[in-house]
């Protein structure tokens, strides 16, 4: 408080000084003997710096107050006796506060016309003008202050921060740069940090950080950002003891706590992660996150001692037993026990979605499909706006053969959410396995003209082309794109495999089809395939293997890899008859 109060003494010296004595309004005041303002006492006439000092803490008093028109008032008066910078700064920022924009903006601009070089009236020119969102006016601003002031590297530091809001990294760096070194805040060194990491040098951004915290240690953004670059370069180590530093400061946000659990989790270290739980608020909530950590990255012992410390509240919620039935499931891989917990979340529960989401999974995978039709059914009662219940059901119909069922089912969701591309996806699956190629692949195509990133799509087209020997050169790049969104796909590398043999290719397929194989290693289809492809490149010994394979697999085409493992075994019998494919 003293230091507030001298403050507002060296402001008010300053505004008094600047007060002018030549034609000033007259101050009047009348009291009476007690000294209440009244009109019946004695009048008294105070000097033009008293009047400046009145009006001055006049506002003061109103904004304390919340009386903005009042304080607004008071400003006014006192600009006329004094214009001075720092009352259009506070006048501007009564009227922001009044959300009066336009006025405020319009006080900064007589007080720069006034004053243009005065580095407050320039800066809060462009923050307010930043709150508007007007960038472009925000910056030009701040550039016009720095042509006319070159010297006021502060006005770098400004300008660099706007820089980093409108992604331009490049000047950001540049102009801080310029900056001689001796010269350079910590904020400065935080905003290069920021802005050379954006631009891909991490190890340079680092270093700038490392500037910034040592000349001021507590400087608790520049220790996050580090953090995060060493999170970024999966640097876990270093990431987790930057962020063991932000504790050291006295920092002890859950959510900066919650980010040490995950990195030790991250390093198998759930030990030192329990540590760090320990040390967290005792929230339900807090531990039931820590928990979805510890669960999501396989540490079920971990996570069964934070749920029993859980269990011993009176006030857990229901989500618990999901969890258990997860542990139950994952862990254990007893499947009823998992069913048991659910069980327990009651209907009118938040996590009873999740609950019929999980069961409807167990009872596919034990073929209690009967049990599962229903509850998709329950489902869809229950969440009438859940496109997936109706996807289940669907699914569940699909596995049953009952193929129109499906269809229906699927046609009757997608009238709710005609653009749903997964719906649309499993409305292709049925229509192939009901043999109608033609209808399938318009169904596929229109979910690619809604999500040219969906790579189930993109291979079935490419490889139903492939398969039909047509339109090559568009089915290579629709597999391409999909293998590009999910390169370790080994179905998709067998698609482009086959483009390569369509186009005669035999190499480039030879080197594709093994690695699908390395990636699938129980499909027949491929290893027929891998079996084709060896055929076309007189590699006997492998085209054997490979429809050798699929037989044992019980590929769908028995009969022609009986004829093709009969021929082989024929060439290879019969080295003349071998260079024939």
């Amino acid at each position: 408080m003293l230091k507030q109060i001298l403050f507002f003494m060296v402001v008010i010296a300053a505004l008094s000084a600047c007060a002018s004595k030549q034609d000033l309004p007259t101050f009047k005041e009348t009291i009476d003997e007690k000294g209440n303002g009244s009109g019946n006492g004695i009048e008294w006439r105070l000097s033009p710096q008293a009047q400046v000092t009145y009006y001055f803490l006049e506002a003061l008093d109103h904004i304390a107050s919340n009386d903005y028109d009042r304080a607004a008032l008071a400003l006014e008066k006192a600009l006329v006796i004094a214009p001075d910078p720092r009352l259009y700064v506070e006048l501007a920022l009564v009227y922001w506060r009044q959300d009066k924009p336009s006025q405020a903006l319009s006080t900064l601009d007589k007080g720069i016309d006034r004053f243009p070089l005065n580095p407050d009236l320039n800066f809060l020119l462009a923050e307010f003008y930043l709150g508007q969102n007007k960038n472009v006016e925000a910056v030009q601003t701040l550039e016009q202050y720095k042509e006319m002031v070159p010297d006021d590297i502060r006005v770098n530091e400004e300008l660099a921060s706007l820089y980093l809001e409108l992604q331009d990294y490049a000047r950001a760096v540049d102009l801080l740069e310029a900056v001689p070194g001796e010269l350079r805040t910590p904020e400065m060194y935080y905003y290069l940090g920021r802005a050379t990491n954006e631009l891909g040098d991490s190890k340079k951004a680092v270093e700038y950080l490392q500037k910034a915290v040592r000349q001021r240690p507590g400087f608790l953004q520049a220790w996050a950002e580090k953090a995060f670059i060493f999170e970024q370069k999966r640097d876990y180590l270093q990431a987790e003891r930057t962020y063991q530093q932000l504790l050291k400061l006295g920092e002890k946000n859950p959510d900066l706590i919650m980010r040490i659990v995950e990195l030790n989790l991250l390093l198998n270290d759930p030990d030192r992660a329990m540590d760090m739980l320990a040390i967290g608020p005792e929230h339900v909530y807090f531990q039931l996150d820590a928990l979805q950590h510890f669960v999501r990255n396989g540490f079920y012992q971990h996570a069964r001692v934070v749920l029993e410390n859980i269990l011993q509240r009176a006030d857990y919620p229901h989500i618990v037993y999901f969890y258990l039935a997860l542990i139950a499931y994952e862990s254990d891989d007893d499947q009823d026990k998992a069913l048991y917990y659910l069980n327990e979340i009651p209907e009118d529960d938040y996590y009873y979605l999740q609950a019929i989401s999980f069961k409807l999974r167990i009872y596919f995978q034990q073929e209690r499909y009967m049990r599962a039709l229903n509850l998709a059914r329950e489902g869809q009662d229950l969440y009438p706006e859940e496109s997936r219940m109706y996807f289940f059901e669907a699914i569940i119909l699909e596995t049953l053969e009952k193929l129109e069922q499906a269809l229906e089912v699927l046609d009757r969701a997608l009238d709710k959410w005609p653009g749903n591309t997964d719906l649309l996806f499993r409305k292709g699956v049925v229509l192939d396995k009901m043999d109608r190629k033609d209808e399938c692949i318009q169904v596929m195509e229109e979910i690619i003209l809604i999500d040219q990133d969906h790579h189930e799509a993109l291979n079935y087209v490419g490889y139903t082309l492939a398969e039909q020997n047509r339109d090559l050169e568009r089915a290579l790049i629709l597999i391409k794109r999909a293998l590009k969104l999910d390169p370790g796909n080994g179905y998709y590398i067998d698609s482009l495999a086959w483009v390569y043999y369509q186009q005669g290719e035999y190499s480039m397929a030879w080197h594709e089809i093994r690695r699908a194989v390395d990636y699938v290693d129980n499909d027949p289809v491929i290893w027929e395939h891998y079996g084709d492809i060896a055929k076309a490149l007189s590699k006997l010994d492998k085209a054997l293997h490979g429809y050798e394979l699929a037989l044992k697999l019980d590929s769908e085409n028995q009969q022609r890899l009986r004829e093709q493992v009969d021929k082989i075994r024929s060439m290879l019998k019969n080295p003349s008859r071998a260079a024939v494919p």
